[in-house]
């Protein structure tokens, strides 16, 4: 898949909060310049962050707030190949998306460095439940 003209992110990243600002140093480092410029505007921290201990639970979501970073393509797989192993020690879930509402949604979980397309589960489950559904109203109609 190919997102074109704009790219418009949300992503919500959980984890120990050691390992979260380990996480926010690389966003600003500029390893992940070659996909899009990162602004520090983009990380909206948890409520907790501040006062939370560095061994807490914590969060931060990695957003644009809906103004798109302008963009010629961008491959969503590529960028999360390199987005989810810098995050291994953290639980990942997000969407990318473009003008044309082509949309990429992942989870990576905690201790993984790759993802998943949620839209790939979402579709295999989709398809088993509704196997499910039709064996179960064949059974019904022989009763």
């Amino acid at each position: 898949m190919t997102l074109y003209e704009e790219l418009y992110f949300e992503i919500t990243v959980n984890g120990v909060k050691s390992d979260l600002k380990k996480f926010v140093k690389y966003l600003k480092s500029g390893e992940l310049d070659d996909f899009f410029d990162i602004s520090d505007d983009y990380i909206a921290y948890d409520d907790d962050f501040a006062s939370a201990e560095d061994t807490a639970e914590s969060g931060f979501t990695f957003t644009n707030d809906d103004l798109g970073v302008e963009i010629d393509e961008f491959n969503p797989e590529d960028f999360l190949d390199v987005f989810c192993k810098a995050a291994k020690n953290l639980d990942l879930s997000g969407r990318l998306y473009d003008l044309d509402d082509e949309e990429y949604v992942f989870t990576s979980e905690r201790g993984s460095a790759t993802y998943v397309n949620s839209k790939e589960i979402k579709h295999f489950n989709d398809e088993l439940d509704e196997e499910a559904y039709e064996e179960e109203q064949g059974e019904d109609e022989e009763m």
